[in-house]
């Protein structure tokens, strides 16, 4: 193997210098060079490393809206929904097969169904597919590999729910074991598959664990390093899990021992310290009108939601029409206001006009760039928003479907800031992981760490060949990367 990637979702520099991965951390040290990347947290990160693009052109973002003449948004992403795909966009697997190597892609998020590739294709868990414990053949490539991955107990994901609700692990070590199991048998089946094809160009991606123990874990260490009480059992199996994935990453390093090696993420984590509400802001300034029964039903149902087993939960939204109203929940006058910002998933960091085109809005489409601009200045102004290090910029007007669901105002918030639609301040402080973490207790709310912009980028026994600049700061650069290691 020439090259392979390494993925671990919201890992970053410092998750591997704790001295809990000895092996990574030598790695990085001692033969890595870092490159200092800085994503939008609204573009998401591995589609850009599929495709070499920001989700202005692809369209691939963490929630959108669906641009149907009202307030309908989504946090759904499947490779199908990415634009120009099969015409001016080429996924990093096409314009390497296209070059004769051969790949080996794993779990990499939002690649359901798996496509055809020269190689192997094993799609990650979500982006429209199941999230079952069998893998199916339209979730491979040859489709004939689904038995041999269930044959290995291949597991395809687990997620907070599945874990807390479902299987109701609230122990420790019951907790770190099913994601330790998780990793083994995906290193296992990455490596067999790999030797079997023979490939050229590998990319593994461990999904679901790394970004669920930096979620709980930040806010423990946190406490931790201010001399608070912390939940010892819980930070020191969280290292006994570290020790066995440093063992996995070993694994495929001592394997595929000519291979470059690129060790990368999607986003960095930091301890959730405060949330920002922008509608506020809108309704401070007059951008936005209130609704208060609005208001009183986004209480009601975010306050109990909680409550409802899992179980229902999933049958809820298998309704079109209960989860769309669900995601689609809004504070304000929806007619009535110039401008707003929905937080469905704390992942939209910006503003949008609500023009009539679009979102069935009160604004003109000729009275856009003026809102945007007003809107700019104001919240730039803000004494608020000065004092937090919050700041606002106008997004470039565009034509392309993506560009029009892009935020036409992109808010920059310092890491540790969420926005969020829950508190009726424009600037609350978050509280919810100031006592030592319970697994029972995440049932109820599981944000106590959120996406922060610095993700992993380090090259393992080669140049970086890409420098971050101003126009690309980002994780296209890591596509940038493999076309020219490869091409060269």
């Amino acid at each position: 193997m020439k090259l392979l990637v390494i993925g671990m979702d919201g890992a970053q520099l410092s998750t591997f210098q704790r001295g809990w991965t000895p092996f990574i951390q030598a790695l990085i040290e001692q033969k890595g060079s870092a490159l200092n990347l800085k994503e939008d947290l609204i573009s998401r990160g591995w589609a850009e490393i599929m495709t070499g693009e920001h989700a202005i052109v692809t369209g691939a973002m963490y929630e959108r809206p669906l641009m149907n003449g009202s307030i309908e948004w989504t946090d759904k992403l499947s490779l199908a929904d990415i634009r120009g795909m099969g015409g001016e966009i080429n996924f990093i697997w096409q314009i390497l097969n296209e070059r004769g190597y051969r790949v080996g892609i794993m779990n990499v998020p939002t690649t359901f169904p798996a496509p055809r590739v020269d190689g192997f294709f094993v799609s990650g868990g979500g982006g429209g597919g199941p999230l079952s414990q069998q893998v199916s053949t339209d979730q491979c490539f040859p489709g004939g590999i689904a038995s041999q991955l269930n044959d290995l107990g291949y597991i395809l994901d687990e997620r907070l729910p599945s874990l807390l609700d479902e299987k109701q692990l609230f122990a420790p070590k019951d907790f770190f074991a099913r994601f330790d199991k998780m990793n083994e048998r995906r290193t296992t089946a990455f490596i067999e598959l790999a030797e079997q094809q023979a490939i050229d160009f590998g990319f593994i991606v461990y999904k679901s664990s790394i970004v669920t123990t930096e979620t709980l874990l930040l806010p423990e260490l946190a406490r931790g390093g201010e001399g608070r009480a912390v939940n010892r059992d819980f930070i020191e199996t969280a290292k006994r899990f570290y020790g066995a994935f440093d063992e996995h990453v070993k694994r495929l390093v001592d394997t595929f021992s000519d291979a470059e090696i690129l060790l990368v993420s999607d986003h960095a984590m930091a301890p959730r310290r405060w949330s920002v509400n922008p509608n506020a802001f809108l309704m401070a300034y007059g951008f936005q009108k209130k609704s208060a029964s609005r208001r009183r039903i986004y209480d009601v149902v975010k306050s109990y939601r909680h409550l409802v087993p899992q179980s229902i939960r999933q049958k809820l939204k298998s309704s079109k029409t209960i989860k769309s109203a669900y995601q689609s929940m809004v504070t304000f006058d929806a007619k009535g206001s110039e401008a707003f910002n929905v937080t469905y998933t704390n992942a939209l960091h910006g503003i949008y006009v609500n023009d009539t085109e679009r979102f069935g809005g009160p604004v003109l489409g000729n009275r856009v760039e003026d809102v945007k601009s007003r809107i700019v200045e104001a919240f730039n102004a803000y004494p608020k928003a000065v004092e937090h290090g919050l700041k606002a910029r106008a997004e470039k007007p565009a034509s392309t479907i993506p560009a029009r669901q892009f935020p036409d105002v992109i808010i920059d918030l310092p890491d540790g800031y969420a926005p969020s639609n829950a508190c009726p301040d424009f600037v609350t402080e978050y509280t919810a992981g100031d006592t030592p973490i319970d697994l029972r207790e995440m049932q109820r709310d599981r944000r106590v760490s959120v996406k922060a912009h610095h993700p992993l980028a380090v090259s393992v026994n080669g140049p970086w060949h890409v420098t971050p600049s101003e126009d690309k700061p980002d994780l296209r650069l890591i596509y940038d990367q493999i076309v020219a290691r490869l091409y060269s």
